[in-house]
């Protein structure tokens, strides 16, 4: 029967066997860490994939189902390089008021004492509805000669030319610019006249040669008719069109073979090192005939803490071999969206692959959630985008 057990009461049990003070580098789980020499509240957070009971035992602050878990830009806190909630260094600027520690932080482009600042005609950006730095837009006065506009009023010449400011006259507009009412204006560009003067595009598109095309969100790029992260996107990974190998994810826009707790890619598959005959010890270094692989070294017989499983052909590390977990031939089951791992021979999983979430945190069903269309679960968990609404690219339509 495959038994399932809190971290937690693990933890207890083994601190309750320690026969000397604890420390953090005497390579035994003891005292209040959370794995082997790393969490609690004494030795320094713990790697990817360790043991944790709480999001500060973690290097990452996130504890997902007892393992520690990379951070993403839509999990409700504040880790990796950002530098608010799910927003800044990698994730993407913040709004107004938001912590901060440099410009590109900030959607306005501007971080004063730490926090993101708003739009202003001073702050030397071209920020909020401004054409040019500090000018254009209607909030802030017009242009001089020279700096970006996309219609007359923009300019302080009163004359928009191929998106910057030029000199003034009569004559009507010059090609490509068109007279829309005493206007002239860009229709390559504008997006109140866009391709004509009576065309204006919905607020998330944007004119591009003409033409209303919807911008995709910040992070994504268009492959297609689809807008995909191309840093996560097996079919799209690096650059659209580029699609990774079967049993490959792609992690920061590379195709990368991802192992499991223990395991090491070896020749396009995932082996543990530690007891696999073929590549005991390293990748490539099989055992002779009538030899075991036992704690990375070839042997005649498997030594303790290792099974003998599989009629004496394999060595069998039963706390965390996910194939053998608590004895021999008990495998942990498959998982939704994730792969099963064994931690002190109880079977759990690991975090979820890109784009998927446990909201529900039901072990038996996994992953559950599509977090790019879930109506109720957009984008991050409990995200709801209520009675009506849709959920695409992870964003509430």
């Amino acid at each position: 029967m495959q038994r399932l057990l809190s971290l937690g009461a693990v933890v207890v049990l083994f601190a309750g066997c320690a026969t000397q003070s604890p420390t953090c580098s005497d390579g035994v789980r003891n005292g209040e860490e959370s794995d082997v020499d790393c969490g609690g509240s004494s030795c320094a957070p713990c790697e990817l994939m360790h043991a944790c009971l709480t999001h500060e035992d973690c290097q990452s602050a996130r504890c997902a189902l007892h393992l520690c878990a990379g951070g993403t830009c839509q999990d409700g806190r504040r880790n990796g390089d950002e530098s608010a909630v799910d927003c800044g260094g990698s994730c993407g600027p913040c709004g107004e008021g938001a912590p901060c520690a440099q410009a590109t932080d900030c959607v306005s482009g501007v971080c004063t004492a730490s926090v993101c600042a708003a739009p202003s005609c001073g702050d030397q950006r071209v920020n909020g509805t401004e054409t040019g730095v500090d000018c254009g837009g209607g909030a802030c006065a017009p242009c001089a000669l020279g700096d970006g506009c996309l219609r007359n009023t923009d300019c302080v010449s009163g004359a928009c030319r191929d998106g910057a400011c030029g000199n003034g006259g009569g004559g009507g507009c010059a090609a490509p610019l068109l007279t829309c009412g005493a206007q002239c204006i860009d229709p390559r560009f504008d997006p109140l006249h866009c391709g004509d003067c009576a065309t204006s595009c919905a607020p998330d598109a944007r004119c591009v040669g003409g033409s209303c095309t919807v911008a995709c969100p910040m992070g994504t790029a268009r492959c297609g008719p689809a807008c995909v992260d191309t840093s996560l996107d097996v079919l799209n990974c690096g650059t659209c069109g580029h699609g990774c190998n079967l049993g490959e994810r792609c992690v920061a826009g590379g195709c990368t073979l991802v192992c499991g707790p223990g395991l090491t890619a070896c020749g396009g598959e995932c082996v543990r090192l530690t007891t696999d005959s073929g590549h005991c010890g390293g990748c490539g270094q099989p055992c002779a005939l009538g030899e075991v692989c036992s704690a990375g070294q070839c042997a005649l017989s498997c030594a303790a803490p290792l099974l003998t499983c599989n009629a004496g052909t394999v060595c069998a590390d039963q706390r965390f071999d996910p194939d053998h977990c608590g004895g021999c031939n008990q495998p942990c089951p498959p998982v939704a969206h994730a792969s099963p791992v064994c931690l002190e021979g109880f079977c759990g999983r690991s975090q979820c692959d890109p784009g998927f979430a446990d909201c529900n945190g039901n072990p038996a069903d996994g992953c559950e959630v599509t977090l790019a269309t879930d109506l109720h679960h957009c984008g991050a968990c409990f995200h709801d985008c209520g009675l009506g609404g849709s959920c695409g690219l992870g964003l509430c339509q």
